[in-house]
């Protein structure tokens, strides 16, 4: 692990990040040492400093160290690194005054490689009861506070599931416990805004960013779900994984194939650093 720049287990325990949630994480994939889709990472990044009104963080710093870590492990196919950002610590109560001086954390985790699998052979899913509150102000960022996501993770536990969508409390569909989620309906692929709640993953902005993708986002009911032809989750590590079966909807290899065909479209381009 390490901690502003030094090998280290040890966290402050007044860390704001641990007292209140108060900080961003990124998980990063990491192939041979290099650092995949690192713009993106630090695009949303700045985002949510910006956006938390964080003090001054040197990202130069921030990105050296990062390489330097993904090269420690340039031997392995597949690897994470998992990136997090604190307000660090100081303040009284909730009040962040005096806060100058931000935590930056780094830390390398084994790659689950079934995510592999799931790639070529699809997953089934379910639909979760646990529902997302509205926050305008944290839509699209990725916090350290991730309550809502531990109680979903628990729901698909007892349903012996692997991912669930999730609504949010109006009833939309927003995004998976740990993914995103892309529909094609009438011909055309969709994916839920994240005006109010939900995370903006990577993966969902590189897709958004292909100009050979024509993607919609707007809001999506459970009807558009239950009609649409073919459905996809995506996150930064797992890359496009196609649904294969939602609750007792089973999808035929040929639906499978236009997340195949998206899948092939990102695979000729790669965000990385060398």
């Amino acid at each position: 692990m390490l901690i502003n720049g030094i090998v280290t287990n040890n966290i402050d325990a007044t860390d704001r990040g641990l007292a209140y949630g108060d900080g961003l994480f990124s998980t990063i994939k990491v192939e041979y040492g290099k650092v995949i889709d690192w713009p993106l990472h630090l695009e949303r990044l700045k985002l949510g400093v910006n956006r938390l009104f964080f003090p001054a963080i040197d990202w130069d710093l921030l990105e050296k160290e990062v390489f330097e870590s993904a090269q420690t492990v340039n031997l392995e196919s597949h690897y994470i690194l998992k990136l997090i950002v604190t307000r660090g610590s100081g303040g009284r109560g909730y009040s962040a005054q005096g806060c100058d001086s931000p935590l930056r954390l780094i830390t390398l985790l084994p790659f689950p490689m079934h995510y592999l699998q799931w790639q070529k052979e699809g997953i089934a899913i379910v639909q979760c009861d646990t529902l997302l509150g509205r926050n305008k102000q944290l839509a699209g960022l990725k916090s350290l506070a991730r309550l809502e996501q531990v109680l979903i993770k628990q729901e698909l536990l007892g349903l012996q599931a692997v991912e669930g969508l999730v609504c949010d409390e109006l009833g939309y569909v927003i995004e998976g416990c740990s993914t995103n989620v892309f529909i094609y309906l009438n011909g055309q692929w969709i994916t839920p805004k994240l005006d109010y709640c939900g995370v903006a993953g990577v993966m969902r902005a590189r897709i958004l960013k292909n100009t050979s993708i024509q993607v919609i986002e707007r809001e999506i009911t459970l009807d558009d779900i239950n009609r649409a032809s073919s459905i996809c989750l995506t996150n930064a590590l797992m890359g496009i994984v196609p649904v294969k079966q939602y609750q007792a909807k089973i999808y035929s290899k040929q639906q499978l194939e236009k997340v195949i065909e998206l899948q092939t479209l990102l695979n000729k381009e790669v965000f990385n650093h060398d």
